[in-house]
């Protein structure tokens, strides 16, 4: 009895991405779009490679890898609270891996009427990254000051992913000039400080609405393109 061989076929593996996205952000952001009618994508893995982490999330970030309509995924993920931190010194990365979804979606060959007969055009999809739950780092400031475009926050025990040159995000801090991505300057056991170009002198506040952490990386859907 002879073996059945596969059957050749017009199928090619594609990738999508990377596209970077900071998780600590909510919002949706467009990873790649079938560019003719007549194509059709199926989706066979989706995962996060990350380039900057830093502190653990009190909130973890929710994802979803949809068709560009919000609820018609094609996987999703919730992002563990701590990632393996990226800049370790020793060249690492880490990575989390989509589940695909229950019936997840194929892109493609969809049409925009469903008139009979159809009128053949195909719908506008996309492979979309939907961040719906941004997430929160835990790290508390304290107190906040400026001067000189020099701000200093102050927190209850500076961690060690906090040294000069590292790029972190602060977050909700009571005077919004003082969020945004950044770059530490120096620290200390309880503070580190940053340029800030936003504002220029303030005295110190007692402020313990901010948080201080990092979670980034670039994104990637890797399938079948007929």
């Amino acid at each position: 009895m002879s073996v059945p061989k596969p059957t050749p076929n017009n199928l090619t593996v594609v990738r999508f991405g990377p596209l970077s996205v900071d998780f600590t952000k909510t919002g949706t952001y467009t990873l790649g779009q079938l560019q003719l009618d007549e194509e059709t994508f199926i989706p066979t893995a989706s995962f996060v490679v990350y380039t900057n982490t830093g502190g653990t999330n009190g909130t973890q970030a929710v994802v979803a890898i949809d068709n560009g309509t919000t609820g018609q995924n094609i996987a999703t993920a919730t992002l563990p609270a701590t990632p393996v931190l990226a800049n370790d010194g020793a060249g690492d990365l880490s990575q989390t891996v989509f589940a695909p979804a229950t019936n997840g979606y194929v892109l493609g060959q969809v049409p925009v009427s469903t008139a009979k007969p159809s009128n053949g055009a195909a719908a506008t999809q996309s492979v979309r990254v939907n961040v719906t739950t941004a997430a929160v780092p835990s790290l508390a400031t304290t107190n906040r000051v400026t001067a000189n475009n020099i701000s200093t926050l102050t927190v209850a025990s500076v961690p060690a992913f906090i040294t000069p040159g590292a790029v972190v995000n602060v977050l909700t801090v009571g005077n919004a000039a003082y969020n945004g991505t950044v770059t530490v300057l120096s620290a200390t056991a309880t503070t580190f400080s940053y340029y800030n170009p936003s504002l220029t002198t303030e005295a110190s506040t007692a402020d313990t609405a901010g948080r201080i952490g990092a979670i980034t990386g670039d994104v990637y859907v890797v399938g079948l393109l007929q």
